[in-house]
């Protein structure tokens, strides 16, 4: 039903073979769905998925939004606002050291009304330290980042410049 809807909003993905479906989220980032359904109907989704990240010598404990999304036909009524404020919220409250993800330039609005993050313009984050691994800069995306711990406050100077590796498997990203 999340597929359905994800396709809706950003069209079709790649299938995966039929023999070996591919889960939304990485069983390993601990992933957390927060959903809101209208009449039963699924129209808006946000994921939260959960990693350690290692920088500058320190490891954080990290969550971020993942796959955001509203049912194409029910945009511009709050429904995405509701659950990126729950799902930022959950972060918040989660104990994490901070949280960290990527949005397309024009959605930076939505997510500091919606969620309180914050765009990291310093960051280049990418997916691992390979030759072309995904990443920030050359995805055109901007970096969103809510330092939460005091670990992470006290490194902020650290957290809100340079790159950041994720250290993912090939081809994920957050």
């Amino acid at each position: 039903e999340i597929d359905l809807l994800l396709a809706r909003a950003y069209g079709p993905s790649d299938p995966a073979p039929a023999d070996s479906p591919q889960p939304l989220h990485d069983p390993e980032l601990n992933a957390r769905s927060f959903l809101l359904r209208v009449a039963g109907r699924l129209v808006s989704y946000a994921g939260v998925v959960h990693f350690p990240l290692v920088h500058a010598g320190c490891t954080f404990s990290a969550a971020g939004l993942s796959s955001v999304a509203t049912d194409p036909a029910e945009q511009r009524r709050g429904y995405a606002q509701r659950v990126v404020r729950a799902a930022s919220a959950y972060i918040a409250d989660s104990g994490v050291d901070l949280g960290i993800f990527t949005c397309a330039p024009h959605l930076v609005a939505f997510y500091q009304e919606a969620g309180g993050w914050q765009p990291a313009p310093a960051v280049s984050l990418i997916g691992n330290s390979a030759p072309g691994a995904l990443a920030s800069n050359t995805l055109g995306v901007v970096v969103l980042l809510r330092l939460f711990s005091p670990r992470a406050r006290a490194a902020a100077d650290a957290l809100s410049h340079g790159v950041i590796d994720l250290n993912f498997p090939p081809g994920r990203f957050i």
